[in-house]
């Protein structure tokens, strides 16, 4: 064996080969011999794409940190298919009501004349093999899980369902190929927080009533990025009131585990309204510490009364471009190619009622508070400006001031906390656009377009059609209508300026302008983890107390 591993490691061979053996490659023969059925469904994520990616990124930004606030994460509606347990959930998102209604409408019509031709025969029946079932005259989409060769029945996971069932092989069909289009309806799941060690009869069945209660439509977060996916799960009127939060295991006695830890008065509150008798010892919905520092003050947590001292977790998102009313535009920054930022008279008015708002004493921001996309207030060059953290460091913070789209850096001690009241609480006051005429960026053509379009020039924006990019592509125009493209493009033929050179050339060092390109040379593919993404953050506009 050794002497095999060592040739192994000395054979320069790279070559791809198919092993001819396995299910998988029984499928892909299948899949030649048979056309018309499906052997294998689509590949897609069930899940909103963006709420795994958001759920990747915070997960990179929060490494190692064992309470991550829960407005970073967004919210969908979910319908709950399968509750038997909190650790064994089956969740389809709302969205796709309407296309599984079709599709197991076109399954009933299809399969109402059921034929022994299109029964699959046992020389066929292995594990993930796509197929139909019926189970009580009702057809569904199944996948193969266990099959004896010996045994009349298999089972068989209902893809759109959720779970398994054991079945007659008498009961499986082919599945027509128009039904593997789709993929899977649904996605498997479990409450983060919940552990079956520490389940009792009495808290599955409160489980299952709650969910039964919404009438089995709740407001989920997905929080890992791996099927059965970790998920918070709210009430689908209020965002942040955790149904769950009676399963989270006790902190005291206990070592916490990793999770959000809601407040004592919204785990009451799910008592009173269950018709749960709480008592002084009842642990539940433990205090969290990321809102509430002693033990004493317990009961503070939440507070909902509009009269509370409350303040502002997260900006909403920016407006988008083609939803601004007043479409004078004027130019505030330019950072490349695909990264400009707009305003307009009302949002410089805001501004400046931001700015002239002043409060008797603005609140150091708390450590605890210290994380990527907590909103906040600096004094900047006098002036009271938002901001939001996009990186902290040993004893400052890197800040996005997204009023103006300037990255700065700035001591912690130096940092304040935004009160929940109008004007502050607004959503940040530019919009972002991409010049779609420009393919790549290039720094010399940056340089071109910044000694263009200086901060205050009045600008005209054209959508590109149907452009759902973030920042939104489209054109820029000068108010004489002359297009930016056209005299960037002028201004580069006549300087001989070659974009596409790929010559190496000696490196020759950091300038004042090469260094401030650097720090800007975000390839904007506009990710959530980028310093500027954070005033299109997914999160809503949250107040929270200390």
């Amino acid at each position: 064996m050794i002497k095999r591993q060592k040739a192994a490691e000395l054979n320069d061979c790279r070559e791809l080969v198919e092993v001819q053996s396995g299910n998988e490659y029984q499928i892909r023969k299948l899949m030649e011999q048979f056309p018309q059925y499906a052997w294998k469904y689509a590949e897609g994520i069930t899940i909103p794409g963006y709420m795994i990616k958001i759920a990747e990124q915070v997960s990179e930004e929060f490494d190692g940190v064992r309470n991550i606030p829960t407005d970073l994460f967004p919210c969908e509606y979910f319908r709950v298919i399968d509750h038997s347990t909190p650790t064994e959930l089956a969740i389809q998102p709302k969205r796709f009501d309407k296309t599984e209604e079709q599709l197991r409408r076109k399954m009933q019509i299809h399969y109402e004349d059921d034929q022994d031709r299109i029964r699959i025969p046992s020389c066929q029946l292995f594990p993930k093999v796509a197929c139909a079932v019926r189970i009580e005259n009702m057809w569904y989409r199944g996948k193969l899980e266990n099959v004896a060769d010996l045994s009349p029945w298999v089972y068989v996971y209902l893809v759109d369902v959720g779970m398994s069932r054991q079945v007659a092989k008498s009961e499986l069909r082919y599945l027509d190929s128009k039904f593997g289009h789709y993929p899977p309806m649904v996605a498997r799941g479990r409450i983060r927080g919940a552990f079956i060690q520490h389940m009792d009869y009495d808290k599955v069945d409160r489980f299952r009533y709650v969910v039964k209660d919404l009438n089995y439509l709740t407001r989920c977060q997905i929080i890992s990025t791996v099927e059965p996916y970790e998920v918070n799960m709210f009430h689908p009127k209020y965002e942040l009131l955790n149904v769950c939060s009676f399963l989270l295991v006790p902190r005291h006695g206990l070592p916490s585990v990793e999770g959000i830890w809601p407040p004592k008065v919204i785990a009451r509150e799910l008592n009173r309204e269950n018709g749960v008798e709480s008592d002084e010892n009842d642990d539940s919905g433990a205090d969290s510490d990321d809102f509430i520092g002693d033990e004493e003050d317990g009961d503070d947590g939440w507070n909902f009364q509009e009269d509370s001292d409350c303040f502002l977790r997260s900006f909403s998102p920016a407006t988008k471009v083609f939803r601004v009313v007043d479409e004078n535009f004027q130019i505030e920054r330019v950072e490349n190619e695909r990264l400009v930022f707009l305003t307009n008279d009302d949002m410089r008015q805001k501004r400046r009622e931001i700015e002239t708002y002043r409060k008797h004493s603005l609140k150091q921001l708390p450590e605890k508070w210290m994380v990527f996309g907590t909103s906040c207030a600096v004094l900047h060059e006098g002036i009271l400006k938002r901001a939001a953290i996009y990186r902290i460091n040993d004893h400052s913070l890197n800040l996005l001031l997204v009023d103006y789209g300037i990255n700065i850096e700035i001591a912690k001690s130096e940092v304040f906390s935004l009160p929940n009241e109008e004007p502050v609480n607004s959503e940040p006051q530019l919009t972002l656009v991409s010049l779609a005429a420009f393919d790549f960026i290039h720094y010399s053509r940056v340089e071109v377009i910044r000694q263009l379009l200086p901060t205050g020039t009045l600008v005209h924006f054209e959508r590109e059609r149907r452009s759902k990019d973030i920042p939104t592509k489209g054109d820029l125009f000068l108010r004489d209508g002359t297009s930016v493209e056209q005299i960037v493009n002028e201004t580069i033929s006549d300087r001989n300026l070659d974009l596409e050179c790929l010559d190496i050339v000696p490196f020759c060092g950091y300038t004042e302008y090469n260094r401030d390109l650097h720090r800007d040379q975000i390839n904007l593919d506009f990710s959530y983890t980028r310093e500027s993404s954070i005033i299109y953050k997914k999160s809503k506009l949250v107040a929270s107390k200390f």
